[in-house]
């Protein structure tokens, strides 16, 4: 249950979008999209439930390119790896020597997908946004999502923290550390193939 929530964190970090109505939330955003192109760093998790708490602890590294590209590497408590290589994401269980793979407009469709990748231009109407202390407040502007708010914290233009409360009560908590901005990142980072030994899943559930 905890591998698959995984997996809905990162899908649900890629795509960052607002409706812009808050002065300093529009100038946080609208620097994201306009300045930073890549981005990596290190990475720390925390899921709770609904009585506070601690479900699970991991930690990793990350990169990404927008649009649509990223890579996702959880190194504790057990090695996963997240892909997202413009068409499709992979999702590889190391230890289970499995891999998933969905079409990305399907992931994009089905719920508050990458929160981190996307193209503002493109998402503006998904989300209402308003500020709340030190943080953005997104809320989906209509129902079929699975959570219920996404909390961001940026700095010099870069979102460091990201909260995600889902309807089942549980909140994820990430935080990102040494981020590097616009650093050039091979290309290969963003590819995904299968270990010849994986079984390979696809996305109507049929091995391929």
């Amino acid at each position: 249950m905890i591998r698959i929530r995984l997996i809905g964190l990162v899908a649900g970090l890629t795509l960052l979008t607002a409706s812009l109505s808050a002065l300093a939330a529009a100038n946080d955003l609208e620097r994201y999209f306009s300045d930073v192109r890549t981005l990596h760093g290190e990475f720390s998790q925390e899921t709770h439930d609904e009585d506070g708490r601690l479900l699970e602890e991991s930690e990793g590294y990350m990169w990404l390119a927008r649009p649509n590209r990223f890579h996702w590497r959880y190194d504790r408590p057990y090695e996963q790896q997240i892909v997202a290589d413009g068409e499709r994401i992979w999702v590889y269980d190391v230890d289970l020597l499995q891999v998933s793979v969905r079409p990305l407009d399907e992931v994009l469709g089905s719920g508050p997908a990458l929160l981190l990748s996307g193209e503002l231009d493109t998402l503006q109407e998904l989300f209402r946004v308003r500020e709340e202390d030190d943080w953005l407040v997104l809320e989906p502007g209509n129902g079929g999502w699975e959570m219920e708010e996404a909390r961001l914290r940026f700095r010099d233009g870069v979102p460091v923290e990201v909260v995600i409360l889902d309807g089942l009560g549980q909140t994820t908590r990430l935080r990102m550390d040494e981020l590097a901005v616009n650093e050039s990142i091979d290309d290969t980072r963003f590819r995904f193939e299968p270990p010849p030994e994986a079984d390979v899943i696809g996305a109507d559930g049929q091995e391929w």
